[in-house]
C-alpha cells in the first residue's frame, strides 16, 4: 500500500488566521472537505485566494524580463512598447533599464523627447555605477540640458565612467582639461585621458592627441609621434586624420613646394591621403586639393578641377573656398566673370567668418551697377537656406 503523502503544517497555506494541513488519502477527499460546512467554506476561499496570487504573481513580468523584452523592442523598432517595458524595469530599480529609459526621453523614441526625464533616468543609473549613464549625465551638465550646467559636476561623473573604461568618458574629461572647464586647465592631464580613448581606437581622441603632439603642449613637440596618430585616425577611416598626416607630410618635404622637381614618396602619399579624405567629401581636403590644382604645385594645373573641388568645400559653408570662388568670379578665371556672383560668394564668405573677403568684397561692390548688391545679397541668401547652414 502506497504510504500516505501529507503537507507539514509549517508548508500549508494560512488563511484567515488558519493554518491548513491538507491531508491526501487515495480515493478520499481532502480532509479539509470532511468537515462542517465553515471549514469547507474557509478552505475554499483559501484555495480561491492562493489561486488569484498565483495569477498575479505569473501575469506580473520580473525587472529582468521587462528590460529584456523593452531592449528587444526598441532593437526592431517597435518604441512604444519599448518604452512601457522598460518602465516596468526602471521603476523596479534596473540600471540598464533606467539608462535606455533616459536614452528614449533624450531621443524621443516612443515617447516625447524630454530632457528633464532623460536626466532623471540616466541619473538613477549612474548612481547606481553604470557606466555609460555617468557618462550620459556628465554630457547633459556639460550641455545644461535637462539640467542646470555644471562643468565641475560634469568631470566628476566623466571621471566615474573614465576610471571604469567607458571610452567617451575619457574623451569627454581630457577636452574639460585641455580647455579649462570645470576643471584647472591641464594638457598633461588631457593626454593623460586621451592616450587610453586613442589606444582603444577612439578616432576624437587620436586625433585631439595628434594636434598636441604637433603642436607641442602638453608635451614637447613632436611631430613623428603625431603622424602616428593621425595615421591610426586616418586607417579607422577619418577624412581629417587623412588630410591632417597629408600637412605633416608635405610640410616635412621640401621638395613638394618646389616647381620642377618629380613627385616624391612623400608627396605622392600625401596626395593619395588628401584625394581620400576629399572622397569623404572633408571640405578642408577639397580646398586644399582646389589650390593645388589652381597653383599647379603638388597636383596638375586645372582651372576647372579647381572650380569643382571649390565649390565642394564651399557648398558645405567652407569660408575659405567661398572667398576664392569670388576672386575666381572677379577675375575670369576658371570660369565666366559675373560682379553679381563674385559678390555672393564675397559676402557668403565674410558671414562664415573670413574677415578678409570684406575688402575683396567692397571692389566687387564698386564695379557693379545700380540693384547688382541687392540681387547678389538676395541670392546669398536663398544660397544659405537652400544648403540649411
Amino acid at each position: 500500500m502506497r504510504p500516505r503523502r501529507r503537507v507539514t503544517p509549517d508548508a500549508g497555506p494560512q488563511c484567515g488566521g488558519r493554518r491548513f494541513t491538507v491531508t491526501l488519502r487515495r480515493g478520499n477527499m481532502p480532509a479539509a472537505l470532511s468537515g462542517n460546512s465553515s471549514s469547507r467554506f474557509m478552505f475554499r476561499h483559501c484555495v480561491l485566494l492562493s489561486a488569484a496570487l498565483l495569477g498575479a504573481a505569473v501575469l506580473t513580468p520580473s525587472p529582468v524580463l521587462a528590460e529584456t523584452a523593452g531592449t528587444q523592442a526598441m532593437a526592431r523598432g517597435d518604441y512604444v512598447r519599448a518604452v512601457r517595458e522598460l518602465l516596468v524595469a526602471a521603476k523596479a530599480g534596473d540600471r540598464q533599464a533606467q539608462y535606455e529609459l533616459g536614452l528614449a526621453y533624450r531621443d524621443g523614441k516612443g515617447i516625447g523627447r524630454n530632457p528633464a526625464q532623460a536626466f532623471r533616468w540616466f541619473r538613477q543609473a549612474a548612481e547606481k555605477d553604470l557606466p555609460e549613464a555617468q557618462y550620459e549625465v556628465g554630457q547633459m551638465e556639460e550641455d545644461g540640458d535637462g539640467t542646470e550646467k555644471n562643468a565641475a559636476d560634469a568631470a566628476e561623473w566623466y571621471r566615474k565612467a573614465a576610471t571604469s573604461g567607458n571610452v567617451p568618458a575619457m574623451f569627454a574629461l581630457g577636452e574639460l582639461y585641455r580647455n579649462g572647464e570645470g576643471v584647472a586647465k591641464d594638457e598633461q592631464q588631457a593626454i593623460r585621458w586621451y592616450r587610453p580613448a586613442a589606444d582603444k581606437n577612439d578616432i576624437d581622441s587620436q586625433l585631439a592627441l595628434g594636434k598636441l603632439y604637433q603642436q607641442g603642449v602638453g608635451t614637447p613637440k613632436n611631430p613623428s609621434e603625431a603622424a602616428v596618430w593621425f595615421r591610426k585616425a586616418a586607417q579607422l577611416g577619418s577624412p581629417e586624420g587623412s588630410y591632417l598626416l597629408a600637412l605633416l607630410l608635405i610640410d616635412a618635404d621640401p621638395a613638394v613646394h618646389s616647381m620642377g622637381h618629380g613627385p616624391s614618396r612623400a608627396s605622392v602619399e600625401a596626395m593619395t591621403l588628401l584625394r581620400s579624405a576629399a572622397g569623404q567629401n572633408y571640405a578642408p581636403a577639397q580646398f586644399y586639393l582646389g589650390m593645388a590644382h589652381l597653383k599647379g604645385i603638388e597636383a596638375r594645373l586645372d582651372d576647372g578641377e579647381a572650380v569643382a573641388r571649390l565649390l565642394s568645400a564651399a557648398d558645405q559653408g567652407y569660408a575659405d573656398a567661398l572667398h576664392q570662388l569670388g576672386r575666381m568670379y572677379q577675375q575670369g578665371r576658371g570660369v565666366p566673370q559675373d560682379p553679381v556672383r563674385a559678390y555672393m560668394y564675397l559676402e557668403l564668405a565674410f558671414e562664415m567668418g573670413d574677415e578678409s573677403a570684406g575688402p575683396d568684397r567692397e571692389d566687387s561692390a564698386h564695379a557693379m551697377r545700380a540693384g547688382a548688391v541687392q540681387l547678389a545679397t538676395r541670392r546669398a541668401q536663398e544660397w544659405v537656406q537652400a544648403r540649411g547652414l
